[in-house]
């Protein structure tokens, strides 16, 4: 018997592309953060410029470097794990779909907003998409962030988007929503497999 939470393992031969994942950080007081990546794969873009790592003075309401609402990256990844569990929406109905669901799963309004914003233009015309979200454990494996003072809450959505053309069962992951305390640091992203 498999466990409803276990994985299922895709080891690519290609690569996968994480698209626009935006890292936000709110400290208790206006501080220097260090942020991190720790990518199996490599880094595409970067906004601003990564170097070694962003050294960056962010204000307690999260504006970094006085111009930047989130830290910006793409990369390509070597590795990809599929949850079993996710949700079946139809295309017009994702637009509703991330309004109530972003919330719950974390996010505020204006990230909420924000990640609105690029994926409802970004995700093509089809019947339905099959949402997923990547484990913990594989972010932490995969792309780990390694931040500089620790923070107290972490959020890290980052979805997997399928196009489909057919509707078909699937187990609903339970939603917790996160309680946001302290220093908090929320990413969202995305990767749409064919």
């Amino acid at each position: 018997i498999v466990a409803a939470t276990s994985l299922f393992f895709i080891f690519n031969s290609t690569t996968v592309q994480d698209e626009k994942p935006a890292i936000y950080l709110y400290p208790e007081e206006d501080s220097q953060i260090s942020v991190k990546l720790n990518i199996n794969g490599k880094m595409i873009k970067d906004i601003p410029e990564y170097n070694e790592g962003w050294n960056v003075f962010v204000t307690k309401d999260g504006l970094i470097e006085n111009q930047f609402d989130y830290l910006f990256y793409e990369a390509e990844l070597n590795r990809m794990d599929i949850p079993r569990e996710g949700w079946i929406v139809k295309y017009e109905e994702l637009d509703s779909w991330f309004e109530t669901n972003l919330i719950k799963l974390g996010l505020n309004e204006k990230e909420k907003d924000q990640f609105k914003e690029y994926w409802l233009n970004r995700l093509e015309n089809s019947e339905y998409y099959e949402i997923k979200l990547l484990s913990q454990e594989f972010l932490d494996e995969n792309v780990d962030l390694i931040i500089e003072p620790k923070p107290d809450t972490e959020i890290r959505l980052n979805f997997l988007f399928k196009p489909l053309k057919e509707k078909y069962d699937i187990e609903n992951p339970e939603i917790v929503t996160p309680k946001r305390e302290g220093f908090t640091v929320v990413e969202w992203g995305g990767i749409v497999l064919k």
